[in-house]
């Protein structure tokens, strides 16, 4: 497996390594959108260093972390260790989106840094962190389609098909509750904080 190496974001103290995605703008607009509970069941999808869990678990919850890459559930193990975090506090699960969890599987929160570039470059395990297939968001609406949870939060690059994914929102009966963006270049990345309408298909609960 890849060496990891600490850096320092936001604050955090945390280990990344070439094969995993470092933390970015992204990372910040979620940090700032990320309500959590104390007591909250968790979900942090793609979590990658694990950066976004590990401010959860900070805030009283427990966390699931999953992630395709081997290496970034290597380095996401490496934060939690580097940090002291209590073993029963988090599980770390290496695998596609939720298809390693049972069906009625519900989160109080759900976090996902998405691959939300319009790419596809899987030949190798860094590209799975930027390549959101033909229009940006076909990971993403995946996820959205099998996540059961309270509150979602979510970026995506104005490179992608943004209305589609706000389509997508509607039908599975979310509501848009807080937004983050910031413009970078010709780019725009946007944090979504999303929240079960009532009749959600009973999602969350």
């Amino acid at each position: 497996m890849s060496s990891n190496r600490v850096i320092e974001f936001s604050g955090y103290r945390i280990c990344i390594n070439e094969n995993v995605y470092e933390p970015g703008e992204d990372t910040e607009i979620l940090l700032d959108l990320l309500k959590i509970n104390q007591g909250d069941k968790v979900l942090d999808m793609g979590s990658g260093s694990g950066i976004l869990g590990f401010y959860a678990i900070r805030k009283g919850a427990k966390v699931t972390f999953i992630d395709i890459n081997p290496y970034a559930t290597e380095a996401t193990l490496c934060t939690l260790k580097l940090n002291n975090v209590n073993p029963e506090k988090f599980d770390i699960i290496n695998c596609d989106l939720l298809s390693c969890l049972r069906k009625d599987v519900a989160y109080d929160v759900a976090i996902f840094n998405p691959p939300y570039l319009p790419y596809e470059e899987y030949n190798s395990w860094i590209g799975y962190s930027w390549s959101g297939g033909k229009n940006g968001i076909e990971v993403l609406l995946r996820f959205l389609n099998s996540i059961r949870a309270k509150r979602i939060y979510i970026v995506f690059s104005s490179l992608s098909d943004l209305d589609n994914l706000l389509i997508e929102i509607k039908y599975i009966n979310y509501k848009i509750t807080d937004k983050r963006e910031i413009t970078i270049g010709y780019e725009t990345i946007m944090g979504l904080e999303l929240v079960a309408n009532d009749k959600a298909h009973r999602r969350g609960t």
